[in-house]
């Protein structure tokens, strides 16, 4: 069941050993180490009225499909966040193609 709490915040999915410190912000953190939790915690979360929700990398990764649908599905919005090994390049990639679709215009590609 969707806690009513969540409406309105920000949230992070992902390793409560990485990611619980962002509660000192006053930021949800979902513990979630697989896919199929963080799935879970997205659908709560997205039910329960969050307004923007931060995914894992290593997350974003074994289920890159989920953001998509929860892009269609809800209203928060969902973006990729790094873990504490750093970035591989889907954080950049999904942010670059969120900011195209918003701007028009391919602003943080390579080449420009």
């Amino acid at each position: 069941m969707p806690e009513p709490s969540v409406q309105g915040v920000i949230a992070v999915v992902g390793p409560e050993e990485v990611y619980g410190g962002f509660r000192a912000l006053g930021v949800i953190v979902r513990d979630a180490h697989t896919g199929a939790e963080a799935e879970r915690a997205l659908d709560e979360l997205a039910a329960g009225g969050a307004a923007v929700i931060f995914l894992a990398e290593p997350l974003f990764r074994e289920r890159p499909q989920l953001l998509e649908r929860f892009r269609r599905e809800f209203p928060p919005i969902i973006s990729v966040l790094p873990d504490h090994r750093g970035g591989t390049g889907a954080t950049r990639e999904h942010l670059r193609r969120l900011i195209e679709r918003a701007v028009g215009v391919d602003i943080l590609s390579r080449g420009g």
